[in-house]
């Protein structure tokens, strides 16, 4: 059935919850398991004029980066924890939605697993988060929204 799954985590408790469903099947179709978190890229210019003035202009991204692989290092051990086997973690910068989608296509992933709100989600807004909801929408594959 799906060989390949992926699933998006920003540390919310909605990427949490896709996470206990991606283990959920992981465990029952035996698949690969692709935790993914993904920093937004900030330009040279956006770093120069943050409030604090770095010594180095890539520290944004380097700090941004930092604390996404401790999330995905975190995912990891949880969704082992839970009963999970051949689970990979991975750290992308860039849009978080065509980012994941990205990803999702040159792993040939079968399903995405998504929370339907992440740690932007707005729930007066809509039911959908935007980052779920534009994931939906751009995948080439199923995306089940937890």
């Amino acid at each position: 059935m799906f060989k390949k799954i992926l699933v998006p985590v920003d540390g919310s408790k909605g990427a949490l919850a896709a996470l206990d469903k991606a283990v959920e099947l992981q465990k029952l179709t035996d698949a690969e398991l692709y935790i993914l978190c993904v920093f937004k890229h900030h330009s040279l210019l956006e770093a120069s004029l943050s409030m604090v003035r770095p010594k180095k202009l890539d520290i944004p991204d380097d700090a941004l980066k930092e604390y996404a692989t401790e999330i995905a290092v975190q995912a990891k051990h949880e969704a082992i924890e839970r009963g999970a086997d051949k689970v990979r973690a991975f750290v992308k910068g860039g849009r978080p939605s065509s980012t994941i989608v990205r990803f999702a296509r040159k792993r040939d992933v079968d399903l995405i697993v998504i929370g339907s709100q992440g740690t932007n989600g707005d729930k007066t807004a809509s039911i959908l988060g935007s980052v779920s909801q534009r994931v939906a929408s751009m995948a080439k594959c199923p995306t089940l929204v937890v």
